[in-house]
């Protein structure tokens, strides 16, 4: 910063970045409960590590959970176990994302500055914390987050191999191996093409050194992965086969509604780095791709190709897309025309100055009462909600706003404003909704006060409950918040328990036949599913 004349450098210094990377990564990760879907996923994995000792194979309400790896979970529980005096589980649970987002920032920087310059890889950074489709997600128990952690890893080994090709073949097959223990065989995929594929888009890669760094890029993950795979064999015969072809059948060829979902879900949750990306390729038209340019295409290329062929496209699906486009953005951010920078800045305050603003409204209607029809609105939309009123998330989101705010009159001109006001306006509003109206989402998207009215009508003495219908998130935190572990009429042939716990949607039936009595019915505020306890008569 630059102190003396009153202004703020551009880019930022190590400390004012490091601060703003900070305010992106902490607020959310602690006070509150399990949301519905991923992060109650997560924290029910964690639980039955933590609870009952499934440490091989992720558990989630006592059935094996064979999508995704072990690692993130892993490194959940342990910061649970760590900061247990402190936190609740689910808390400290949620700091491993927060540890691992530091790693996936860390490793975009380094990749970045690898293949261009310093300024590329903070631009890049600022890229990629940006992204509206990474905001939410990086502060769930995600084991996405991991994955992105071991492939940002890996895009950094590829970048490095050009300069220190054995130190990168070693960091290339960490990566490696913590992407597929964390999301298995479609997490890897496009790392291992790009790896393969970089000698012939360029010649930078194109060298003896390089092919024998593969080696260990090889063998690291193939022998982490193999003794985690054997590990879980031992302990349940047929298990790493079963987890081989989980991973193995969500391939399939797309149909065009999923193009169709793809190309409005990454419109969004690509911005601004899409944009960015293609501002890079713009400008070098007229020239030859530089071998950095060339490896992120190919990257971007794999990335695209990975997500269009997972069947039941979802938008966490997408995550992966975003470190090679980040990278790509940075390197065209120090080129953007003075227009198009002053837009995108622009855009960026405004959009974050609004809707900051509206934040600060609803919390003070909702606290005081006016202005009454924006109370009234904020109350409709969570039935029985009672205001709650912290001086220290006052105070947090107070200081955050004026540390925005200072970034935005005493920043000087320069094209790095586009992306650093527009990372700084997603900060900002995701600080202030995990300040201020933080216990107003919580009580829409807890679903504690459920589990603990269902676990109050279990009669006495009776552990055996089936479920219908019974989502993944809804099993979990069941499980987490009351104990309640069901067995799913829809892996057994009929029904062998005294107790029924069935989810529908109003007017859908539940399908229980004659000599089932109806304990219990109840939902989340302003929820239409619905769950019903029911207990057969003798």
């Amino acid at each position: 910063m630059n102190f003396a004349a009153g202004r703020i450098t551009l880019p930022l210094a190590p400390v004012p970045l490091a601060l703003l990377v900070l305010a992106y990564l902490l607020p959310g990760l602690v006070g509150h409960d399990p949301w519905k879907t991923e992060d109650a996923i997560g924290i029910g994995i964690v639980h039955q590590m933590l609870e009952h000792g499934r440490w091989i194979v992720p558990h989630l309400a006592g059935e094996p959970f064979l999508e995704n790896g072990p690692f993130h979970y892993w490194i959940a529980a342990l910061t649970a176990k760590l900061f247990g005096l402190a936190l609740a589980p689910h808390d400290g649970a949620r700091l491993a994302s927060g540890l691992m987002m530091a790693a996936v920032i860390a490793f975009v920087h380094l990749a970045g500055r690898e293949l261009y310059a310093r300024t590329e890889g903070m631009s890049a950074v600022l890229a990629l914390l940006g992204c509206l489709g990474l905001l939410v997600h990086a502060h769930e128990t995600l084991a996405e987050i991991s994955m992105l952690a071991g492939q940002a890893l890996a895009w950094y080994g590829i970048a490095l191999a050009r300069r220190e090709p054995q130190r990168a073949g070693w960091l290339l097959g960490a990566g490696l191996a913590v992407a597929a223990l964390s999301k298995g065989i479609p997490a890897v995929i496009a790392p291992v093409a790009v790896a393969l594929a970089v000698p012939l888009v360029s010649e930078a890669w194109h060298r003896r050194e390089y092919l024998l760094s593969l080696l260990p890029a090889s063998l690291v993950p193939l022998g982490i992965c193999g003794g985690w795979l054997a590990a879980a064999e031992s302990r349940a015969p047929g298990l790493a086969l079963a987890w081989w072809q989980a991973n193995a059948v969500r391939f399939a060829v797309p149909p065009v509604e999923a193009l169709g979902y793809w190309a409005q879900t990454l419109l969004w949750a690509t911005w601004p780095a899409w944009p960015l990306a293609l501002w890079t390729l713009w400008e070098a038209r007229r020239r030859t791709f530089e071998p950095g340019m060339r490896m992120l295409l190919a990257a971007c290329a794999a990335s695209f190709a990975v997500l269009l062929v997972l069947n039941a496209p979802r938008e966490v699906y997408g995550l992966p897309l975003l470190l090679p486009l980040a990278l790509l953005a940075g390197a065209g951010v120090p080129s953007l025309r003075r227009g198009a920078a002053n837009a995108l800045a622009s855009f960026g305050v405004m959009s974050a100055g609004f809707l900051g603003a509206f934040i600060w409204l609803g919390w003070f209607a909702m606290t005081t009462g006016v202005p009454s029809r924006i109370a009234v609105r904020f109350t409709a939309l969570e039935p029985g909600y009672a205001p709650q009123f912290s001086w220290t998330a006052f105070a947090v989101a107070f200081a955050l706003t004026l540390a925005w705010l200072w970034l935005i009159f005493k920043s000087e001109r320069s094209a790095f404003r586009s992306v650093t006001f527009w990372a700084a306006g997603i900060t900002l509003l995701w600080c202030l909704a995990m300040t201020l109206i933080l216990p107003w989402i919580d009580y829409g998207k807890s679903y504690r006060p459920v589990a603990q009215a269902l676990k109050k009508h279990i009669p006495a003495g009776m552990r055996c409950i089936e479920s219908r219908g019974l989502g993944e998130a809804q099993r979990a935190v069941f499980d987490y918040h009351a104990g309640v572990v069901t067995q799913r009429l829809e892996l057994r042939a009929e029904s062998r328990c005294p107790l029924l716990l069935v989810q529908a949607r109003p007017g859908e039936p539940d399908r229980t036949g004659p000599g089932w009595k109806l304990l219990w019915e109840g939902n989340r505020p302003r929820d239409r599913e619905r769950f019903r306890l029911y207990q057969k008569q003798s």
